[in-house]
């Protein structure tokens, strides 16, 4: 009789897999549990990885670059945070040891396909041909036997581009950021510093948007307002800003004084507002931003926990469609019972044909993201606001297009026009069933015919100024990659979540820190391939062609290779004068992040200049004043978290206030005066 060992992602899913599998016994080794099913086949282990086992790590020591002799490794070996994966690590050996048949049962995405081959072939040294796949889209019990039942040969294509993906991304990320470590060494400084495949051209389009933003002056322009007891009207000609002082003055000398006005043109618009389309992770994201301000990499995190538990669709698609053969009916009929849906689930069901609205994005490994119907256990606050979201929007899918109506009239006072506009939702349809996440205006106005008198109360005229363009929110960027083709569905929050890490980046919405643009000028002057949108998507497309099998991982490598020698020499050519920018850059940044605010006490005593600043030393870390010693006012710090100042001071004793974020435990805000009564309580 054959033994078959299945190779889940994480303990969670392997557990869910052999509960749908069947009656099963738990097997325990070396702390991790196994799950053991007899068949007339043979002997089914299902074994748990922890996500990456393996990691990339570099042949030889040494700390030069560039580097491109790498291989697999252990993670544990290669981590000091990962020393719990070692005895997933030998147990996954121990089971593998028994095999006969091999199964990557990992999430199907490529990810998914370098975990599970990288177990097997790194372990066992099994040959492809000897490995299956399983293929599933959700963690419900139907779908993951029918996964089983129906195993696919070696997923090659997938699993060659997601190694291609790890392989490229080393070299990038370990060669740049040692560059330009290394050029702060030669500047006596020492400093962690990265950048990357992707981060640099992320960062690249940060910078740009923040320097047109420094560079940006504002015009100023005019507006003029028509007053009246029910609604307000905008002089307009060609557009509703004037741009000359002189004129606008003229233009409301001209009215001010006048008290009625007439209708001169009613113009009505009935339109509709189209049906949502269905959530990928990146639409997901961008709405759980919008709706809750939850960022997105948490709502990632959200996502994949609500897919381990069997709620929702697999989350990292790129997939806008939901095939007919998911079984709308059924799905809703399920959703029917949670009393929460069941009105919702009655609506959409008493529909003759249930034919979702589409997007246009594809995913060969899954469908976009929907709700399975299963009943929700406990969630969390923000869990049950995800899911909540993601529930609505599938039921908003199978809507009618809401019917709206646009009114603008025209009003005429002394030769001048005055447009009042308003937009009205006539049938609601598809909004009922995605309340309460529908935004729309809602402005009405009283009906009006052409030829009408009205009263006006009294006329504005106010100045204004034309304002930068906006910054990025998160998720804004996060949809911004996704439209460049930069970066993974995967990836792309994770990217951002580094660049905040780095110090590159800093606030919501996003501002680049000093350090950042001078990471960005300095790779943009020496190296400019690396924050490059074009040579970062062309390596995209070319995995693309990895994964179906039209170009191969070592021409795609060696193409890496030669570039990055050409990109790096030359680097290396300039590393002292590198070095000497970036380190003024780090130098100033690092002040400016210590600097809390002005201090108090030098206010009081009249002395200037006066500024709170972190102190750091062999001791710990305190708040002292840049006038030391003649002034001596200080504050303890928290010995554990990571601190920034929020810019803001207490409104009980005016001292700086600060965000202590810490490893474990909950972050938290405080004011730096231990003394304070807002501090009674602790």
């Amino acid at each position: 009789m054959a033994t078959t060992v299945l190779v889940g992602e994480k303990p969670k899913v392997a557990s869910r897999i052999a509960q749908a599998l069947g009656n099963y016994s738990i097997e325990t080794n070396r702390g991790v549990k196994n799950y053991v099913i007899d068949t007339d086949e043979g002997e089914l282990i299902i074994a748990p990885a922890v996500g990456h086992i393996f990691n990339l790590d570099q042949i030889e020591g040494g700390w030069d670059y560039p580097v491109f002799d790498v291989e697999w490794k252990p993670t544990f070996e290669t981590s000091d945070s990962a020393d719990y994966m070692k005895k997933y690590y030998n147990n996954l050996r121990d089971q593998l040891e028994k095999a006969d048949n091999y199964v990557n049962a990992c999430d199907f995405d490529l990810e998914g396909s370098v975990i599970g081959y990288n177990v097997i072939r790194h372990i066992t040294d099994a040959d492809e041909e000897d490995i299956r796949r399983m293929k599933f889209s959700t963690l419900t019990a139907g779908d993951l036997q029918d996964a089983y039942d129906n195993l696919g040969e070696f997923d090659k294509g997938m699993t060659e581009a997601g190694i291609t993906r790890h392989v490229l991304d080393y070299y990038y990320g370990i060669n740049v950021s040692r560059a330009l470590m290394k050029a702060v060494r030669k500047a006596d400084r020492y400093k962690t510093l990265s950048t990357g495949r992707v981060q640099g051209p992320a960062l690249k389009i940060l910078a740009d948007r923040e320097r047109e933003i420094q560079a940006f002056e504002p015009d100023p322009y005019w507006e003029i307002y028509l007053n009246h007891s029910e609604f307000q009207a905008q002089w307009e000609d060609d557009e509703d800003r004037i741009w000359n002082e002189d004129e606008a003055e003229k233009i409301f000398s001209e009215v001010k004084d006048e008290t009625e006005t007439v209708v001169t043109n009613v113009k009505v618009n009935n339109y509709t507002h189209n049906v949502p389309i269905p959530f990928n992770l990146t639409g997901l994201q961008s709405e759980a931003s919008s709706q809750f301000r939850i960022s997105p990499k948490k709502t990632q995190q959200i996502a994949q926990t609500l897919y381990e538990n069997g709620l929702i669709s697999y989350p990292r698609t790129e997939s806008q469609k939901l095939p007919a053969k998911l079984g709308y009916k059924n799905i809703l009929k399920k959703l029917k019972n949670q009393k929460e849906y069941t009105e919702l689930s009655e609506k959409v069901l008493d529909k003759k044909k249930l034919s979702p609205k589409q997007g246009k994005k594809k995913d060969e490994a899954h469908p976009a993201i929907y709700p399975t119907g299963e009943s929700p256990g406990n969630l969390s606050k923000q869990e049950r606001k995800v899911y909540d979201l993601i529930v609505k929007r599938f039921h908003a899918v199978f809507g009618k297009p809401a019917k709206r109506q646009s009114l603008t009239f025209t009003l005429e006072v002394n030769g001048h026009d005055f447009k009042a506009k308003s937009k009205i939702t006539k049938e609601r349809n598809w909004y009922n069933l995605y309340e309460p996440y529908v935004r729309v205006d809602e402005a009405d106005l009283p009906d009006m015919e052409e030829g009408q008198t009205l009263k006006v109360e009294d006329f504005d005229i106010e100045e204004k100024e034309t304002q930068p363009p906006n910054r990025y929110s998160q998720s804004g960027i996060v949809n911004k990659l996704e439209k460049k083709n930069l970066g993974t569905k995967a990836t792309r929050a994770s990217t951002i979540d580094r660049l905040y890490s780095r110090n590159y980046i800093e606030n919501e919405p996003i501002e680049v820190t000093p350090l950042g643009l001078t990471i960005v000028s300095t790779l943009e002057e020496y190296c400019g391939e690396i924050v490059s949108e074009e040579l970062t998507r062309e390596f995209e497309e070319k995995m693309e062609e990895i994964q179906e099998q039209k170009d191969t991982r070592e021409e795609v490598l060696d193409e890496a290779q030669d570039k990055l020698i050409e990109i790096l020499t030359e680097f290396k050519e300039k590393e002292k004068e590198i070095g000497s920018e970036l380190v003024e850059t780090i130098d100033a940044d690092r002040e400016r992040r210590r600097q809390l605010g002005p201090c108090q006490v030098c206010e009081e005593e009249g002395r200037e200049d006066g500024t709170l600043r972190i102190i750091k030393t062999k001791k710990g870390r305190f708040v002292g004043c840049s006038n030391y010693p003649d002034c001596e006012n200080t504050y303890p710090l928290p010995r554990n978290g990571s601190i920034k100042n929020l810019d803001e001071s207490c409104d009980e004793c005016g001292t700086p206030r600060i965000y202590v974020a810490r490893k474990k435990g909950k972050d938290y805000q405080m004011c730096i005066n231990p003394d304070c009564s807002t501090k009674d309580d602790w």
